[in-house]
C-alpha cells in the first residue's frame, strides 16, 4: 500500500473514533431507554405519556410531563414518575426501581473513563490485541440490553408479600408493548440508545479501516 493511500486511511479510522468517542460522552448524558404505564386513573389528556421513567447509564429519571391547565402547554417535572411507578409496583409486591442496578451505576463512571482511555489508545497502539481497544465501545449498547433485561427479570421474579394484589412471576416487557393487570407497559430505546448505537457502528468501520491500513 502506497504511503499517500495508508495515511488517508489512517486519518478515516481516526476521525471516526473521535466521533465515536464524542457519541458516547453525548449518550452518557442522555436517556437510553424509557419505560412508561399507562392505566385509566391516568388519563391522557392529563398524563399523555402516562407513568413514564427514563433509564440512564448513570441513574433512572423523570420523564412525566402534565398538562397544564394551558391545553397547549406541558409542565415538566410536575410529577415525579420514578416515585409514582415505585407506588404503582408496590401494589403488586415489586421491589423500588432504585433497588436494581446499584452496582452498575455506581461504576458507570469509572467504565466510561475506561473507554475512553482505550479510545485514545486506539488512535496509536498498533500492537497485538489492538482490536480490543475498538470493541470496548462496540459491546456497550449490547451489554445495557443484556443488563437492562436481567434486571427486569429479577424484579418480575422478586415479588414481595406485601403486594396489595396477586400476581404469578413475570417478565416485564424489554421491547414493546405489554400488559401488567390494568395496567398497560411500553419499553422502548430512547435517543441515548441510537447514540451508542451510531458509536459502536464508527467503531466498528473504525476497525476495517485500522485493519486495512495494518497489512
Amino acid at each position: 500500500m502506497q504511503t499517500h493511500d495508508k495515511n488517508k486511511l489512517i486519518l478515516a479510522f481516526r476521525a471516526l473514533t473521535l466521533i465515536a468517542g464524542l457519541l458516547i460522552v453525548g449518550a452518557y448524558y442522555s436517556p437510553i431507554w424509557w419505560v412508561s404505564l399507562k392505566a385509566p386513573n391516568y388519563p391522557e389528556q392529563t398524563f399523555p405519556d402516562g407513568v413514564r421513567i427514563h433509564f440512564h447509564v448513570n441513574g433512572v429519571f423523570n420523564g412525566c410531563q402534565m398538562r397544564s391547565e394551558d391545553a397547549d402547554v406541558y409542565e415538566e417535572e410536575a410529577l415525579d414518575c420514578v416515585h409514582e411507578m415505585n407506588v404503582i409496583n408496590h401494589f403488586i409486591g415489586m421491589e423500588p426501581i432504585e433497588k436494581g442496578a446499584t452496582l452498575e451505576i455506581a461504576a458507570a463512571p469509572y467504565l466510561f473513563s475506561l473507554v475512553g482511555v482505550m479510545l485514545v489508545a486506539f488512535l496509536f497502539y498498533t500492537g497485538p490485541f489492538w482490536w480490543v481497544l475498538p470493541l470496548s465501545g462496540v459491546v456497550i449498547p449490547v451489554a445495557f440490553v443484556v443488563d437492562y433485561s436481567a434486571w427486569l427479570w429479577w424484579f418480575g421474579h422478586s415479588l414481595r408479600p406485601w403486594g396489595a394484589f396477586t400476581v404469578k412471576p413475570f417478565m416485564p416487557t424489554v421491547f414493546g408493548q405489554g400488559k401488567v393487570a390494568q395496567f398497560y407497559t411500553y419499553s422502548y430505546p430512547h435517543y441515548g440508545y441510537g447514540l451508542l448505537l451510531a458509536a459502536a457502528a464508527c467503531l466498528v468501520l473504525a476497525a476495517l479501516l485500522r485493519r486495512k491500513s495494518l497489512r
